[in-house]
Parts: C-alpha cells; structure tokens; sequence
C-alpha cells in the first residue's frame, strides 16, 4: 500500500515519458476498485517539468523519504552503549509486528557540527535490519523504515551535539486516530512503552513538534505549556502542573506514564472517545506552547530572529482563533496580551 506524499521509484524504464530505471517520484493517489488498490498515481519531476503516469503497484517500489514524518515521539537519557541500543531499539519494533520496509528503507545520516543539523546521506536496502545493527552504531545516525499504515520510521542520532536520542516517526493520520479512540492509542502506547524499555530510556514525550527537533533540547518538553500529549518518566520527575485533560497511570519501576491520550489504566476500563472539542482545547495547549518555544529560541539563534519572530506570532495567533472558537474569552484575552509584550520586547530588544 501506497500513501500520497510518499517517494516511490521506477523499477524498469518508463520510455514513453523519457523516464530511465529507478527515476524518484512523489505519490499523488491510490485508485481503487472494489476496495482494492490497483494503481498508483506518481509525479516524476525532470528538467522540463513534472511528468505524471499512473503505473501498477509492480512497477514501484518505497523509497524511504522525510515527507511523511508527521509525528514524532523522542526517547532521551539513553543507557548503554550504542551497538546495544541501536539492537534492542530495532528488536523492539520489529517483534511488534512491523517488518521492514521494501525497497530502500535506510538513510545514514551526517551530522553538520558548524551549521547543526543532521543531514541525509546515502539510501540503502536492509531487508531484515542486520545492516543496521551492525553498522549504525559507528555512524553519526541513520533513518530506519518499517512497514504498516503508521508507516513507522526510527531515526537514531547517535553522535551529534548531544547526548544521543532514539526518534520515531509516523503518518500525521495514524497520530489523528491516537488522539480520538483508545484502541490506536492503546497501540502507540505500547510501541512506545516497549521502545523506552529495549532502548534504556529515562524520558519519552510523544508528540514532538520541528521546533524541538531542531535545538534538541529535550528537557524543555517537561515545562509548561506542555506540547506533548504523552510522557513516559520517573514518577519522581512528572510535572508539578497540568492541563486537566492529562492523567497519571502508575507503572512498576517507579514510573509513570502521563497523557491526555485515550489510553485505559486497566483492562476493565471502558474504551473512550475524544469529541471535536477535546481535541481543539488539546491543540490549544500545543499551539501556546509551539508559541513559548519559538519566543525561547529568539534568544539563541545564532542566524537571526525574523523567521522566528514570525513563527511566534502565527502560533499565538492560532492559539487565540482556537480559544475564540472555543468560547473561552479570558484565555484568548490573555493570548492576546502576551502576544502584544512578544511584540513590545522585540522591537526594543532585537529590532
């Protein structure tokens, strides 16, 4: 199966459009018939412009591309080395049902120390995650595909700028579905519970926003406004103060999970559903909260503040349309009163 916005590339010569083997393209549509896919739409792009062809699943094959990394759940304060780490994490996802992907399902990655980022280096095919194991441990990190309709990706950046951290990807429809109803919920809570245990983990925040992915700096997940919906951590450790909507679970080792998720603490609970308005209070407080981080980045980017500057006030501006939406007018009042002192502090400060 095929999600528009995924990478696929050619398996044979397409002459007609002037298309060699193994041209990359870009999946516009699944056609269906009777429920079942027989087609795909692809985008190829050339130097004279997009080519679309609609070509049967046989000619394809996955590429394993960054597009479709909608959420991201972020392990940190790792133990262990990295050989065994980098193991248990691909052991832990792939006897939970997940196989690898077809095609090319790795990407190593480079660090870039002046410019900090991890950039992508060269695709490769692992079909049973061997070469992972045994490689990735003396890389700066790598992307690891797997298959299923989360489309689960585990990136590990192993030798950054620092400590090294266990990410996983998923579809932004898979997340959707988390968030509404408790049997996928219950299902990305185990994936996760069962990945910070292989990989070590003392924290785990699901999900995480680009914001956070790009300055790496973890420990500010665990302050209010909280971005994530979910933690995994040290009962000891849990936030003092939260959003109504977040629940403590207990769990054995002195743990705690804590989410807004409809996960069940036990067996025998009923399944929950989240309404529409649930959900809009829940991306109230992430929008607040993407609106903080962007404000604390202001102050220590190191290429200027105008797109940051910018970020700020569009996630504060999405913040107070929700709360006006929502009816709740001293919070889209205070929304709005923080936004105007953003506003005064960077014209005195950085303009």
């Amino acid at each position: 199966m095929f999600y528009p916005g995924e990478t696929v590339r050619l398996l044979h010569d397409l002459p007609e459009h002037a298309l060699p083997q193994y041209t990359e393209g870009s999946v516009v549509s699944v056609r269906q018939d009777t429920g079942e896919s027989f087609a795909v739409e692809v985008r190829f792009y050339r130097d004279a412009g997009a080519v679309a062809a609609t070509l049967p699943f046989k000619d394809l094959e996955p590429v394993i591309s960054g597009p479709m990394f909608g959420s991201t759940a972020v392990f940190w304060a790792l133990d262990g080395p990295p050989e065994k780490m980098v193991d248990a994490a691909m052991h832990s996802v792939l006897n939970g049902g997940f196989l690898m992907r077809e095609g090319l399902n790795v990407a190593r990655l480079y660090y870039d120390r002046d410019d900090r980022w991890w950039k992508w280096g060269e695709k490769m095919a692992d079909p049973t995650g061997a070469l992972v194991s045994v490689s990735a441990p003396a890389w700066d990190g790598c992307v690891v595909a797997f298959s299923g309709p989360q489309r689960f990706h585990l990136e590990f950046r192993l030798q950054g700028r620092r400590e090294a951290a266990l990410l996983l990807h998923e579809r932004s429809a898979a997340y959707a579905e988390q968030c509404s109803t408790t049997e996928p919920a219950m299902g990305i809570a185990r994936v996760l519970m069962n990945l910070c245990e292989a990989a070590g983990a003392r924290y785990c925040a699901f999900p995480v926003a680009d914001a956070w992915l790009v300055d790496e700096d973890w420990r500010s997940l665990l302050r209010s406004p909280l971005y994530p919906d979910f933690f995994l951590l040290p009962e000891a450790e849990a936030p003092q103060s939260a959003p109504e909507s977040f629940r403590s679970i207990q769990l054995t080792g002195k743990r705690v999970m804590w989410t807004a998720l409809p996960v069940k603490a036990s067996p025998i609970d009923p399944p929950l559903r989240r309404d529409e308005r649930e959900l809009k209070v829940d991306r109230l407080r992430q929008t607040k909260a993407l609106g903080e981080k962007y404000y604390d980045q202001m102050y220590e980017s190191r290429h200027g503040v105008t797109g940051l500057y910018s970020n700020t006030k569009d996630a504060f501006r999405d913040a107070i349309a929700l709360a006006d939406e929502l009816g709740m007018k001293e919070e889209a009042e205070a929304l709005s009163k923080r936004l105007e002192n953003i506003k005064a502090v960077f014209r005195s400060q950085f303009s």
